[in-house]
C-alpha cells in the first residue's frame, strides 16, 4: 500500500522542482506502489549536477545549508527550510527514543557540527527535542571528550565508533577505566558495527567491552536528511515510514525479498527545499517487515553491507571494502590504515591494504593481519606495513572534508 505521503512528496517536486517536472512530465500520477517503481531512479550524479534545479524552494526560504561529505562525488548543497529543519530534529527525536534517552539524559556529540555537515547538527536538534543536554564536544580531542565525560556525568556519547576506540587507546594509556566512567550507551555513526546476523562486529565489540556501555547502530544520510537507528534488541535501525519510503532493489531495478540485500533506494516524506523521488544511495543492505523484539512493527534496515560502485573482483571473489574495514577495525594494534584498489584488467581487480602500527606492536603482526582477513573474506589482499605520515599522505584530499580509508584507482 503506497503512503499518501508519497504521492504528495512526487505531486509537490513535479510542481516546485525544474529538474522533476522535466523528468516526469510524460509519466502519470503515483497512486500506487506500482506506479512509484515506474519512475526512475535518481542519482547522486545527477543530483550533483543539476543541483539547484531540485530546490522546490528559494534561497531566501533556507534557514542552514548542508552538504554531502564529497567522498564519492562533488559536494552537494543540500538547503533546509525550518520545516525541513523541524523535521530533521523530529527524525532523530524519534531515533533517540529508540535508544531509551529521556530528558534526563546528557549526551556528549562527538560528531563535526560546523563545515556544512549535516549529522551533528541533526543530533543537537534531536536531542533538544528530547529535552535532554548536549555537549558539542566534537571528534578531535579524547583528552577533552574524557573530561566532559567526567566533569558532566554524561550518560551517553554520539561518536563513529572508531573515534571511540581511539578514546579507548588513550585512556588505557593514561590509566583511566572507561568501564567505571558515568557513560553507559554509545549511539555509534558512520561505521556498521553489526554483521548481517545482528552480532556486534570486532570494533563494536571492543568499544562495548573497553566502555562497559550498550553500542547502538544508525545508519543516515545527508541528501535523504534522516536516519535509522537500532533499539535496544540490537535487530537493525528502525525507520520512520512518515518521513521516508525505502526501498531494496537488485541491479535490474527489481524488488528483492525480505531480507535479502540490495541497493536501498528512497523517496523522502515531508522535505520542503530539496525532496528526492527514488534516490538510489548506492548502499547495499536488506530490509525487515517482522516484528521487532521491542515490539515496533515499523520496517527495519540491517547493517551497510557495502557500496555499490565499491564494489571489488578479487580472484573472482565478491569484496567489499567495508569488510576489509570491519576486519581491520576490530584488531588492537592497528593505528591506521588505507584501501587502495586497482585493476590490471576489466574483470580482475586488486586490492593493497596499507596498514601503520602501534608502537611496540611488531613481530608476527603482519601475519597476523593477514590470517584475519583471509579468514573474513575468504581471499587474501595484499597487506604492507608503512609508517603513519605515508597513509595520511595517500588518506588527505583537498576535495574532501573526510580522510578517504579507500582510494578507487580503477578506471570506470
Amino acid at each position: 500500500m503506497l503512503d499518501h505521503g508519497v504521492a504528495a512528496t512526487v505531486a509537490y517536486a513535479r510542481e516546485k522542482s525544474a529538474f522533476y517536472r522535466e523528468k516526469l512530465k510524460s509519466l502519470p500520477e503515483v497512486q500506487s506502489l506500482a506506479d512509484l517503481a515506474k519512475l526512475p531512479l535518481t542519482t547522486k550524479e545527477q543530483v550533483s549536477k543539476f543541483n539547484e534545479q531540485f530546490w522546490c524552494v528559494p534561497p531566501n526560504q533556507f534557514v542552514d545549508v548542508a552538504t554531502t561529505s564529497g567522498t564519492t562525488g562533488v559536494p552537494t548543497l543540500y538547503p533546509l527550510t525550518q520545516r525541513d529543519l523541524d523535521r530533521l530534529g523530529l527524525n532523530e527525536f524519534l531515533c533517540f527514543k529508540r535508544v531509551g534517552l529521556s530528558p534526563a539524559d546528557i549526551a556528549v556529540l562527538a560528531v563535526t557540527i560546523d563545515r556544512c555537515f549535516m549529522a551533528g547538527l541533526a543530533y543537537f536538534e534531536g536531542l533538544r527535542l528530547l529535552g535532554a543536554t548536549s555537549a558539542r564536544v566534537g571528534a578531535g580531542s579524547p583528552a577533552m571528550l574524557l573530561s566532559m565525560v567526567e566533569r558532566l556525568e554524561a550518560t551517553t556519547i554520539v561518536s563513529v565508533p572508531s573515534f571511540l576506540k581511539r578514546v579507548a587507546i588513550y585512556a588505557q594509556q593514561q590509566k583511566i577505566d572507561l568501564a567505571k566512567s558515568t557513560v553507559k550507551k554509545l549511539v555509534c555513526i558512520g561505521e556498521p558495527v553489526r554483521t548481517a546476523d545482528w552480532q556486534l562486529t570486532l570494533l563494536g565489540s571492543s568499544i562495548a567491552q573497553s566502555w562497559g556501555a550498550a553500542v547502538y547502530s544508525t545508519y543516515g544520510i545527508t541528501e535523504l536528511a534522516c536516519s535509522a537507528c537500532e533499539c535496544s534488541a540490537g535487530q537493525g535501525g528502525h525507520l520512520h515510514p512518515q518521513l521516508l519510503h525505502v526501498e531494496i532493489i537488485d541491479d535490474a531495478g527489481q524488488p528483492v525479498p525480505q531480507g535479502e540485500p540490495g541497493q536501498l533506494v528512497a523517496t523522502t516524506i515531508g522535505v520542503e527545499a530539496m525532496p528526492l523521488i527514488r534516490f538510489a544511495t548506492g548502499d547495499i543492505t536488506f530490509k525487515t517487515t517482522q516484528r521487532c523484539a521491542c515490539g515496533l512493527s515499523t520496517p527495519r534496515i540491517g547493517p551497510i553491507l557495502g557500496r555499490k560502485e565499491q564494489v571489488m573482483k578479487i580472484k573472482g571473489t565478491t569484496v567489499y571494502p567495508a569488510a576489509v574495514q570491519r576486519t581491520l577495525q576490530g584488531i588492537d594494534g592497528i593505528l591506521d590504515y588505507v584501501l587502495i584498489a586497482t585493476a590490471r584488467t576489466p574483470l580482475s581487480d586488486e586490492l593493497e591494504i596499507v596498514v601503520a602500527l602501534r608502537g611496540g606492536v611488531t613481530n608476527g603482526a603482519q601475519e597476523m593481519i593477514c590470517e584475519k582477513l583471509r579468514g573474513e573474506l575468504k581471499v587474501l589482499p595484499a597487506v604492507r606495513l608503512a609508517d603513519l605520515a605515508e597513509i595520511q599522505a595517500i588518506q588527505d584530499s583537498r576535495e574532501l572534508r573526510k580522510q578517504r580509508t579507500f582510494v578507487d584507482r580503477r578506471n570506470k
